[in-house]
């Protein structure tokens, strides 16, 4: 018998429900022992995994006439065994009712009584009554019973993994799908997914068991061994994707989302370095992995800001705050037809802010940055290789602490930007992309460093390498 199915065993020989109280039993001397369900014809779901799913209750029974209490033991086995061994639980005296929860009696049929998931069993249940007086019978009720079909209990987690997903093949850097609230065995991914193939794996870094794609589209294969079909999905196309599995139907939907409202987005105000000029305001950086989000880092005045759709035209529509002026650490966001009412941001304090705007969800954070005093290089391309407690330096640049350099040598393979050493679960500065090419400016800071995304240095040489942190861009040339 597993762990899993003693504890079970353990806890409810203690007394089920804790809360319940030992109640003064008032026994009539001609009392039947009797035991009833709520319902008898049972079909478990894992979605109702916490719920009642069996209700026994029983009556008194009778203490023949010696004023003494009775205490209640529980016993169920299949139809047929005789209760030769049966399963029993002790709940003592004043106790007149049991209660299983789907996932609880779904191990424990499964478990102790061996049935089989999809398949209705049998089983039967009775109550025995004991009298505290030595004298007086023990009885024991007509015997109930009950249809349970149990269920094959699947993954409580699912992750999307493969060239079409965010982190591609690298099962340990696998995208994690949400469980639905209502029905945990459904899960939703909502994002960006490129041109390629997919699959879910149900435990990160192992590659089985999997949920591939079945005889259609609409279907999921459980893969469970190496030599059964590891047939992918497929998106044909770039874009937004929502993706909804049921694990217990093992169905999948796929479908591709209308893209942002915009594509492009400004941001004008006199706490910007462009001031109000709407026909030249700094264009914000459209996300690489998520269209629906727009970044802006900059040294800003004391001043105020808002977000136009279009340049050229201040009666154009604009990304605003709900109110003017709110505090910075409101995230609220609604898009103004025209601009009015002219609701506005405002900068206080100046200086070196990284700003984030999420057209999805509607969100935008405004976040003072101070830059990192140190940063470092790590990897196979670097002279001290993957060596995390003593990666190479970057040299600060003396008039400006936003920017590091490292100039030198750098070895076929590749490297990332770790903010901290000794630790491979600091953060990072990476690529957007892994492997991105060289000549792409595009920097993003990673917390914990998931994705594990990586430059990768094709020709050995001596390279001049520099990173700015405020605008999360490198450059690496080729001496």
């Amino acid at each position: 018998m597993g762990t899993k199915l003693w504890f079970l065993l353990a806890f409810i020989s203690l007394g089920f429900f804790s809360c319940k109280k030992e109640l003064e039993q008032k026994v009539q001397p001609d009392d039947r022992l009797q035991l009833t369900a709520a319902t008898t014809e049972l079909v478990l779901l894992q979605k109702n995994g916490n719920n009642t799913a069996l209700d026994l209750a029983w009556t008194t029974g009778s203490n023949g006439g010696t004023n003494a209490s009775i205490a209640y033991t529980l016993e169920l086995d299949k139809q047929g065994a005789g209760f030769s061994s049966p399963y029993s639980v002790y709940l003592g005296k004043g106790v007149y009712n049991q209660k299983f929860t789907a996932k609880e009696l779904n191990d424990l049929v499964l478990q102790h009584f061996g049935f089989q998931p999809g398949v209705a069993g049998k089983l039967e249940a009775r109550v025995r009554a004991t009298v505290a007086k030595e004298a007086a019978a023990s009885q024991v009720s007509p015997v109930l019973s009950m249809s349970i079909k149990p269920f094959f209990e699947v993954s409580a987690t699912l992750y999307l993994v493969g060239e079409a997903a965010p982190n591609g093949w690298d099962n340990s850097k696998a995208a994690p799908l949400t469980p639905g609230s209502a029905d945990p065995t459904e899960f939703t991914y909502q994002g960006s997914l490129k041109k390629g193939s997919f699959k879910f794996i149900t435990r990160l870094g192992e590659w089985i068991p999997s949920y591939n794609k079945g005889a259609k589209d609409t279907d999921l294969f459980y893969r469970t061994d190496f030599g059964q079909p590891d047939d992918p999905f497929m998106i044909d196309e770039a874009g937004v994707y929502k993706i909804v599995v049921n694990l217990v139907a093992q169905s999948i939907s796929v479908e591709k989302q209308a893209g942002p409202a915009h594509a492009r987005l400004w941001i004008i105000g006199d706490a910007t370095p462009k001031g109000w000029d709407i026909n030249n305001p700094a264009e914000m950086q459209v996300d690489p992995s998520d269209p629906f989000v727009f970044t802006y880092n900059e040294v800003l005045k004391a001043g105020e800001f808002k977000i136009p759709v279009t340049t050229g035209n201040f009666a154009t529509d604009y990304y605003m705050p709900l109110i003017n002026h709110p505090d910075l650490s409101t995230t609220g966001v609604r898009l103004v037809a025209g601009g009015n009412p002219d609701h506005k941001w405002k900068i206080t304090t100046p200086g070196a802010y990284k700003i984030t705007l999420n057209i999805r969800d509607m969100t935008l954070s405004i976040k003072p940055f101070t830059p990192y005093g140190k940063l470092w290089m790590v990897g196979s391309a670097t002279p001290n290789g993957w060596d995390i407690n003593h990666p190479n330096e970057m040299v600060k640049d003396a008039a400006n602490p936003m920017v590091f350099t490292y100039s030198g040598p750098l070895a076929a393979g590749e490297f990332k930007i770790p903010t901290a050493t000794g630790n491979w679960g600091t953060d990072y500065f990476m690529p957007a992309v892994n492997h991105q090419d060289l000549g792409n400016t595009t920097v993003k800071f990673i917390a914990g460093g998931n994705p594990d995304n990586k430059w990768e240095i094709t020709q050995a040489g001596n390279y001049t390498v520099t990173l700015n942190q405020l605008y999360e861009t490198i450059t690496i040339v080729k001496q």
